[in-house]
Order: structure tokens, then C-alpha cells, then sequence
């Protein structure tokens, strides 16, 4: 990533040496890097924990964006869950307090979410009716919550908008049973999505501006497509007493407000009641974090500006004059300097994808990358410049080792299905191709097929020519061509066609390599990648690995770099969707946090979490290849069943779906 170079001036009278830092923090993003406190939450019930926590010693206010947010779901579970609250009847309880609560869900109107993909708010659609995880008495507290939810609506909307929801509460209300309802106590609910003109721009950007120019036609006419008919508010953030700046505290999360994203950091197949444990489909990888400090002023703008936009108040003018002290609370964290950083289409802004490019093109050591998806091409493009340049400038691989690339992403068809074809773009760029290998072979072939079409064309157009009377020059009866002359043009034709024949049976032959032979990895000059996904620790005998579903936006560079939130990495996150992360440069914190990750997933294997990242690397081939051997065991006849080494296990995709609506 080329800049214009930077000149700091040098107080000569007090030092004659500067430290050299890496540009870490976006310049001229719409929030500066702040001082704050963070504390990742790794996993759900960590997360969740703590979030419970906040708001149930809540003062003053309470105000969440979510995706997705499902009242009767249990924050603390098991015996610490005792005598907890669902998270509906906590706002409920705190409202009844005096506590002002403001809960800004997105909404999809055409409901194509809720009924093909996840229902985010369940109670609340028609998909509700469709079965789920959610037992009876979660299903009556849904339906009875988000019906009470209603008398408290404050989202701007038509007439004949409110007529449609108006009539639609009523025949909710009747097969609730819930017509004696009362509004909640202090507690204000808006939907927001996004209008005709919004959806319309989204669609037009992510055509003709999307950072991904090498996409095909079809693919960029697929996403803009989707992007255009179902954009998501995808942030997920709460802030709990923020109109009391020393009490004030806040999260910036990846995690959704829905049972599926409850787990532990064991990620068991084995799944529990609602008020016990992980109740999901999968176990679930995700991560949130917990921050105070000057840094909230940020998270309160963005929530401020939403919650206007989706209701027609002001609290960005009340809330105008809060100031927050420099003071830190280190008992909630790690003292950091932190950016909060937006994927804001409604407002042109895209500093996380900035932020991305701008991290990995910093990359000196290794990029640790633990994501929902894996499918956009620009970032690895920039690292591979990235390492280009390293090298041109001296780096040698043999001295002073490679950049190590280590991905912890999704290899289901629920985690790739939208996306096959940019995965692979993602992957055979970083020569990583094996991984996915029938898609492979199919992109593959479409590529030499449409170089055979067109060489075929050219076969048929030079015999076309040598039929001509006129050999192409023109003339209809070649009365301006002497004999030799119609010879010499016949006889050029001729080679031009068989040399376009040639071309033609070199690719059939390349055509039935590619179906007939194993795709192979490819090696690249200072990078080494480990591409992998996650399964449960304790799958059952006779059944396939269980796989964990990777919900996680993390990415940590060289050990000092961190950033998380809500953004994947995809084209909708980067630049269609409302998205929101935060990023910080302290060392202190983010290599615990990579430590701890990595001896979750490597379960202790020596060096699996190791400060090397190429005794890493190594220790992370040696559990690839473990598993694989015990995955190939338990799938012959007569072997004893055997449970994973260690969850990490190497991405493979051997669906031959192609998709291109991400």
C-alpha cells in the first residue's frame, strides 16, 4: 500500500533519536484512536457473562445493536446461571428500575433471512413458526416479549407501513394470547433497515467501486445483487450507563443475541437445555470485547446516529455534551490506545476495510486470521505484495525466515455455501487450491473452456476465409487477386488455422489433466499458509467429526496487532453492510489472547501456541497430518473410532457447488 511520506519534526533541543512505529491506526478515519480499556471475551459464555453482568448493575441507561436478539436466551447458564434472568426479562426488570433501555434490532423486511437463513429475531417473523432449538416455554416468552415489545415501538415508519405491522400484531396477539398486554416500563424498540434509494446505492458501489476488480461479471452482478436486496445492520454493540462517563462501560461484539452463539471454550458436541449449556445446532467459535475509557465516545456517536436514523430522535444532541474522563478503569482491562472503525454505506464509509489492508501490508512475522469467511481476494493480494517488497528490499527467506499466514475460518456448507468460487479465488491465490478441490477443477475447466470457445471460433473463421473468393481482403468475387495472390492468403490462413488446432488439442489435454490428476498445494517465495477449520473435542463413535462453526472476526498480526468486531471478511462486511470493529497495538494483550486461542485449538500440543511462528507452523502440520490419519481410520471398515488430536483441523471443501452470492 503506497503513501506519500511522512515528515515529524524533532525537538533537537531535547533528543537527537525518533522510534520507528508501524502505521497501525487509519489516518483520517471518522473516529481517532482513543485511550481505553479492552479485555476480550473469548466465547460465548464469557461474552455473555459479562454483558449480564453490566447490565444487570445498571443505573442509568442501557443501549444495544444487534443482528439478531432473542429474549428468552439464557446469558449465564449452568450453576453460575442460577437464579439468572432471560435476557427479555432482564430489560424487562431494569426498566421497572428506572433504567432507560433503547434495543435497535435489524430488521428484514422481505423476511428472506429469518426463513432461509437465521431467524434473528424469533417470536417476532413469520419464520418463528418454523421449528427451531427453542423449546415451548422459550417460544411462548419469544412471542409474548416481542408482542409487548410492540406498544414500545419507536421506529419510524409510514402509514402504511404501520398498518401492515398493526394488522399483523393483531393476529400475532390473538395465537399469543397476549391482548392484555402492557407496554414495558422505560424500554424503547426500533427496527432499522434500509430504504429503496440505500439499497439501490449499495447494489450500484458494490457493482462498479467494489476493491475487488478481478471478479468475473456474473460474480460482481451476484453480489451486487444480494447486496442490494438484502443489506444486514450486522454491528453488534452494547453500552450500559454511558450518560454516567465514570460508570460507563461498553462491548464491541461478534457475537449475536441468539442461543446458537452460546458455547464454552470446549466446543462439545454434546448439547444441553437452554439454562445449562450449549443448546445450538454446532458448538460455536466467537469472540467479543469488553472496553472503557474515552474510546466509548466513539460507540456512543454510532449508536446515537443509528438510533436517530431509525427513529427520528435526537439523543445525538442530548447526549452531546457527555464527556468521558482520561482516568482509565483498569479493574475492566487492559489499559490500550484503541480506533473504532465503520463499514457505513449509508454514509460512504469504509475504514475497516482500510484498516485490513493496512494491518496485513505491516505483516512482518505471521497473520493469525479467525474469521466467519474467508473470501476476499484484495487482502490476499495486498499481503502478497507485501512479501514481494520484503524480499525485493533484502528479506531472505533461508535467514530471516517466512511470513506466516495461520486461517481459522469455516470449511461447512453452512459456513462456504454462499461463497464457494471467492474462497477458492482466496485460496488458489495464496496456492492453497488443494483445499478446495472440485471447485478447483470446475473454475479450472470453465477458464480453459472458454479459451477452447474462442479458439475454436478462430478455426471456423480462418476455414470461412479459405472458402472465401475474396480470402478475406473484402472483395466478394476476388477479382482484385491474382492466382498467386489467393495462394499465398489461402496458404497463411491455413497455418493461422492450424495453429489455432494445436491450441485447441493442447487444452483438451490440459482439460482432461485437470479432471484426471490431484489437485496440489503451490509454493510461494515468503509465505507459508495453514489454511484450517475447527471440530468438537468429543464427537461420538460411528458418527463424523462434528465441526465447531467459526463465527469469529479476529485478526492479529506479528503479535501486537488486534482487531474484532462484527466485520468478515467478504465483500458485503468491507463494503455493503453496517459493520463495526475496534483495533488496538498493545503486545500485552493481544499475545495472551493469540495464546490462548491457539491452546485451545492445538490442546496443548508442544508448540502449538508457541511465540515462533514457525515452530507453530510446524507444530500445526504435525496435528493436520495427525488428524487426517485418524479421520482416514475412522472411516475404515473394523478400526477403532478415534477422536480428534486436537480440534484444528486442515480446511477441506469437497462440495462441488459454485456459488457466487458472496
Amino acid at each position: 500500500m503506497s503513501k506519500p511520506a511522512t515528515t515529524v519534526p524533532i525537538a533537537l533541543s531535547r533528543d537527537t533519536t525518533a522510534d520507528l512505529t508501524l502505521p497501525w491506526f487509519v489516518q483520517k478515519a471518522e473516529y481517532l484512536a482513543a485511550p481505553a480499556t479492552f479485555k476480550p471475551l473469548v466465547n460465548g459464555e464469557e461474552a455473555f457473562g459479562a454483558v449480564y453482568d453490566a447490565i444487570f448493575h445498571a443505573k442509568k441507561t442501557v443501549d444495544i445493536i444487534c443482528w439478531g436478539f432473542q429474549p428468552s436466551m439464557y446469558f449465564k447458564r449452568g450453576a453460575e446461571g442460577r437464579g439468572t434472568l432471560p435476557i427479555g426479562t432482564l430489560l424487562e426488570e431494569k426498566g421497572k428500575q428506572g433504567v432507560m433501555v433503547r434495543l435497535l434490532c435489524w430488521y428484514d423486511p422481505l423476511h428472506l433471512t429469518d426463513v432461509f437463513s437465521e431467524n434473528m429475531q424469533p417470536g417476532n417473523n413469520p419464520a418463528s413458526l418454523m421449528a427451531d432449538t427453542r423449546n415451548s416455554a422459550q417460544r411462548e416468552l419469544d412471542a409474548r416479549w416481542y408482542f409487548r415489545a410492540r406498544y414500545n415501538d419507536v421506529t419510524k415508519t409510514s402509514l402504511p407501513e404501520r398498518m401492515i405491522v398493526t394488522t399483523r400484531d393483531i393476529a400475532t396477539a390473538v395465537g399469543a394470547g397476549v391482548l392484555r398486554a402492557k407496554p414495558f416500563d422505560n424500554l424503547e424498540f426500533a427496527n432499522r433497515s434500509f430504504d429503496f434509494l440505500e439499497r439501490t446505492e449499495i447494489a450500484w458501489r458494490t457493482w462498479l467501486q467494489g476493491a475487488d476488480i478481478e471478479r468475473s461479471a456474473d460474480t460482481k452482478a451476484m453480489n451486487s445483487g444480494g447486496m442490494g436486496v438484502v443489506p444486514t445492520h450486522h454491528q453488534k454493540t452494547v453500552l450500559v450507563d454511558v450518560e454516567d462517563p465514570g460508570r460507563a462501560i461498553g462491548f464491541v461484539m461478534g457475537h449475536n443475541m441468539l442461543d446458537e452463539y452460546w458455547d464454552t471454550n470446549e466446543h462439545s458436541s454434546v448439547r444441553l437445555h437452554p439454562q445449562m449449556g450449549r443448546n445450538g445446532k454446532h458448538a460455536r467459535q466467537d469472540i467479543s470485547s469488553r472496553v472503557t475509557g474515552p474510546i466509548l465516545k466513539s460507540l456512543n456517536h454510532n449508536f446515537c446516529t443509528a438510533w436517530d436514523r431509525a427513529t427520528g430522535q435526537d439523543l445525538t444532541a442530548t447526549r452531546a455534551a457527555i464527556r468521558y474522563p482520561e482516568t482509565l478503569r483498569v479493574d475492566e482491562g487492559t489499559p490500550v490506545i484503541a480506533q473504532i472503525l465503520r463499514t457505513q454505506s449509508q454514509e460512504g464509509k469504509c475504514d475497516i476495510e482500510k484498516m485490513y489492508l493496512q494491518a496485513v501490508n505491516n505483516a512482518t512475522q505471521f497473520i493469525y486470521i479467525e474469521n466467519q469467511y474467508f473470501r476476499w481476494k484484495p487482502l490476499v493480494d495486498q499481503l502478497q505484495q507485501a512479501v514481494r517488497k520484503q524480499i525485493e528490499w533484502g528479506r531472505v527467506t533461508g535467514e530471516h525466515g517466512a511470513v506466516h499466514l495461520f486461517v481459522v475460518t469455516n470449511a461447512s456448507d453452512e459456513g462456504i455455501g454462499d461463497g464457494t468460487v471467492n474462497t477458492y479465488r482466496m485460496l488458489d491465490a495464496l496456492g492453497r487450491a488443494d483445499t478446495i478441490p472440485n471447485v478447483a477443477k470446475a473454475e479450472r475447466n470453465t477458464a480453459l473452456l472458454k479459451q477452447r470457445h474462442e479458439l475454436e471460433k478462430r478455426v471456423s473463421e480462418e476455414r470461412a476465409i479459405q472458402n472465401d473468393p475474396g480470402v478475406g481482403t473484402g472483395d466478394p468475387y476476388g477479382y482484385s487477386l491474382s492466382t498467386s495472390q489467393r495462394q499465398t492468403l489461402r496458404s497463411q490462413s491455413r497455418g493461422r488455422e492450424q495453429s489455432a488446432q494445436q491450441q485447441v488439442d493442447q487444452l483438451d489435454q490440459q482439460i482432461k489433466k485437470n479432471n484426471d490428476e490431484k489437485v496440489l498445494s503451490t509454493s510461494i517465495d515468503g509465505l507459508k499458509v495453514h489454511i484450517c477449520t475447527l471440530v468438537s473435542p468429543d464427537t461420538p463413535p460411528a458418527q463424523p467429526w462434528q465441526y465447531t462453526y467459526v463465527h469469529a472476526k479476529l485478526m492479529i498480526v506479528d503479535d501486537v496487532f488486534t482487531t474484532l468486531g462484527s466485520a468478515n471478511i467478504n465483500t458485503r462486511s468491507m463494503e455493503g453492510d453496517s459493520e463495526l470493529n475496534i483495533c488496538h497495538e498493545h503486545s500485552g494483550v493481544t499475545q495472551p489472547l493469540r495464546r490462548k486461542l491457539w491452546g485451545l485449538h492445538t490442546k496443548g500440543v508442544k508448540d502449538g501456541a508457541s511465540d515462533d511462528p514457525a515452530d507453530a507452523f510446524d507444530a500445526w502440520a504435525v496435528i493436520i497430518d495427525q488428524n487426517k490419519k485418524r479421520q482416514k481410520a475412522n472411516e475404515t471398515p473394523g478400526e477403532a473410532h478415534q477422536t480428534p488430536y486436537a480440534p484444528l483441523v486442515e480446511f477441506q471443501y469437497t462440495g462441488t457447488k459454485r456459488s457466487i452470492l458472496d
